[in-house]
């Protein structure tokens, strides 16, 4: 008694662990134990007998005695080829009994063996305590025989064999690690079922990657096709009738130049890029991450800084020369070019353009566009505006969507240079430099200041109903951290102004989280200008809500003087939806022309066209810069006809009536 007991192992069969065969038991909410056929299955099983082994824990010991297992066939568990009954093992003993692990046909239960001096005894001794035994080894919860079932398997359990009523299970796991490794197991199996059926030489992995890239392929060519399309026009151009005499508009001459033959601009289709422009977001996304063209020797490219008059801000003019000719090159040398630009007079036409919000006149998109003007033979010049580009700021009043300001200086800089009679001044806006072009032509038109130099303009991606507390979750943020980025690169001179009111305006902006949040915060401290004559130069708003009522150009856009082209791509998922909420406006001036586009996203437009060999878009020029160029050749081309006299400052033709017409074809 004083050493260990040894232990001996026994096999069990379901009977034990389920219950009685074919009955259902009253306290098990899941039904029958275990079915008929399955019974007379059992009934049918034999077992091997074998000798148990004294001493030896890890023998698989089976009854011996086939008869004593048929005559307690009844009994619940498995039949104790022993006489006497065993002694309780002690504490320490107790403890170092094994689990069972998984509970089969072939489980097997493990309690303590006799001692050495009960061996001996007589096999026809008292069974009802070996039957109290069996009972007590295994006994399952409802939960426990409801996983068996239908698992297959279940817990440890800990059997006790120091007497009845003493069985200990280990606590059933929750439903959540249940969940949990049975994913696990499904992706395991997923994993294992996906790396049998890939391929095992390089023959293979060619022709899996072959089709899955001529799938991919398929498809993208299908959704090309889907999206190619002429563009829709909008407005009033098509010529009307006044008296039996057919007198054009000047928008109307431009319209029929741009519109003249099926290869034309407005009426041959838009074939996106496979891969960039078949997507919105990918579209726009190339637009801001490409860097536009690459310089070159025969461009002249230099930078001009210009004061504002208001407060003494500086911005930055990125000028690009058109390549020299040969007689050019021998009368001027690329210096000589520069002060003429400069100083003037300016010989040619010049593009100005507008880049978006917290973008400068380096990004592709502009680069792009400044680039086709100089290949048609006009000066380029890409404006900079306040801390952008790398020009320091020198106010602690950064730019804004509503202040004009700045635009009205460069265009009365640029301007006065135009000494030619066929030089004129094209503006180009995008994004937000777009709602800027609109908001300052339709101020200048109100006010009749307009110059005559201001030949067109060209509104891309224009929200024209600004409202950054509405703007996309996704956007807002993201546009709020280049804000952010840009008020950290001017810091220095922003910390320099020791207002309270000023600094609290700053420190309240710096922590916002949206676009919303941000002018809501610095609307107090933007600049401004009043939008008549004569523009006076003011400081703050209300709030937000004040600051994007002012910048919104839909108000001011019916006051429009000069032929202007606005496009818009219908999956621009940035200014698309506020650019159809203020529609109406923009048709109801004769003087403005809307095309609408399929695809395109925000200032995208990367385009296939026919018979070039641009297959993906990014090695050719964008759709929106031919459009943009040939619509200012239309309008120098209609004004050198002269078959219209200019109209009046508030854009009103005498030969127009207010009616709206669209049209996608003449």
């Amino acid at each position: 008694e004083t050493s260990p007991a040894p232990i001996t192992r026994y096999r069990i069969n379901e009977t034990s662990i389920m219950g009685p065969l074919g009955q259902t038991s009253s306290s098990n909410p899941y039904g029958p134990a275990i079915s008929d056929e399955d019974r007379a299955a059992l009934e049918d099983r034999s077992f091997s007998s074998s000798e148990p082994s004294q001493g030896n824990n890890n023998d698989d010991v089976r009854n011996s005695d086939n008869e004593d297992y048929d005559q307690d066939q009844t009994n619940e568990g498995p039949v104790v080829d022993q006489e006497q009954t065993p002694k309780a093992p002690s504490t320490e003993i107790q403890e170092s009994i094994p689990y069972v692990g998984t509970i089969d046909h072939d489980a097997v239960v493990v309690v303590p063996s006799q001692p050495d001096s009960c061996a001996a005894s007589d096999n026809d001794g008292n069974h009802n305590h070996n039957e109290s035994a069996r009972n007590s080894a295994v006994e399952l919860s409802e939960e426990d025989e409801y996983r068996l079932r239908a698992y297959g398997t279940t817990e440890k359990y800990n059997v006790d064999a120091a007497g009845p009523n003493n069985t200990k299970s280990s606590e059933p796991s929750s439903s959540f690690r249940r969940l949990s490794r049975q994913f696990s197991r499904s992706l395991a199996r997923r994993r294992s079922s996906m790396i049998e059926s890939l391929p095992e030489t390089p023959a293979g992995w060619a022709v899996l990657l072959c089709t899955s890239a001529s799938a991919l392929l398929g498809y993208e060519l299908q959704l090309q096709q889907s999206l190619t399309a002429p563009p829709l026009v909008f407005g009033q151009v098509l010529p009307q009738s006044t008296g039996g005499k057919t007198k054009p508009s000047l928008l109307q001459q431009v319209y029929q130049h741009m519109a003249a033959t099926p290869q034309s601009i407005l009426r041959r289709n838009i074939q996106p890029s496979l891969f960039v422009g078949t997507r919105g977001l990918v579209a726009s996304t190339a637009a801001y991450a490409m860097g536009g063209p690459a310089s070159t020797e025969r461009h002249v490219q230099f930078r001009q800084i210009i004061s504002m008059p208001q407060d003494g801000a500086q911005v930055g003019i990125d000028w690009e020369l058109p390549a020299a000719t040969a007689s050019t090159a021998s009368q001027k040398t690329d210096e000589q070019r520069k002060d003429e630009i400069r100083n003037g007079p300016i010989p040619t036409s010049v593009v100005l353009i507008l880049h978006g919000i917290n973008n400068h006149a380096g990004f592709g998109y502009v680069r792009s566009l400044m680039r086709a003007c100089c290949d048609k033979g006009w000066v380029a010049a890409g404006m900079n505006f306040r801390g952008c580009g790398g020009v320091p700021l020198t106010t602690p009043r950064a730019y804004n969507g509503a202040h004009t300001g700045d635009l009205r200086s460069v265009v009365h800089h640029i301007t006065a240079r135009l000494v030619g009679p066929d030089s004129y001044l094209f503006l180009v806006g995008n994004s937000l430099g777009a709602n800027l072009v609109a908001k300052y032509l339709g101020e200048e038109g109100l006010s009749g200041t307009v110059s005559s130099k201001v030949a067109g303009a060209v509104t891309l991606g224009n929200p024209m109903n600004i409202n950054s507390g509405k703007m996309n979750q996704v956007f807002s943020p993201l546009l709020t951290l280049g804000v952010k980025k840009l008020t950290l690169e001017n810091w220095s001179t922003i910390r320099q102004m020791n207002d309270k009111h000023y600094q609290s305006a700053i420190r309240k902006a710096m922590c916002s989280f949206t676009l919303g949040e941000w002018d809501n915060a610095a609307a107090p401290i933007f600049v401004r200008n009043d939008p008549i004559y004569p523009f006076a130069f003011r400081t703050g708003y209300k709030d937000g809500k004040a600051y994007w009522n002012d910048a919104s150009s839909y108000r001011l856009i019916r006051f429009i003087p000069v032929p202007t082209l606005q496009l818009m791509a219908a999956d621009d998922t940035l200014c698309y939806t506020n650019f159809k909420n203020a529609f109406g406006y923009s048709i109801a001036n004769p003087n403005v022309m809307i095309v609408e586009t399929t695809c395109g996203g925000h200032l995208g437009w990367q385009e296939s066209p026919p018979k070039r060999d641009h297959l993906f878009g990014i090695s050719g020029t964008s759709w929106s810069d031919v459009a943009t160029t040939d619509f200012i050749e239309a309008v120098l081309r209609s004004k050198e006809a002269g078959k219209q006299s200019p109209p009046d400052h508030f854009g009103h033709s005498s030969t127009i009536h207010h009616q709206t017409q669209t049209t996608s074809s003449p």
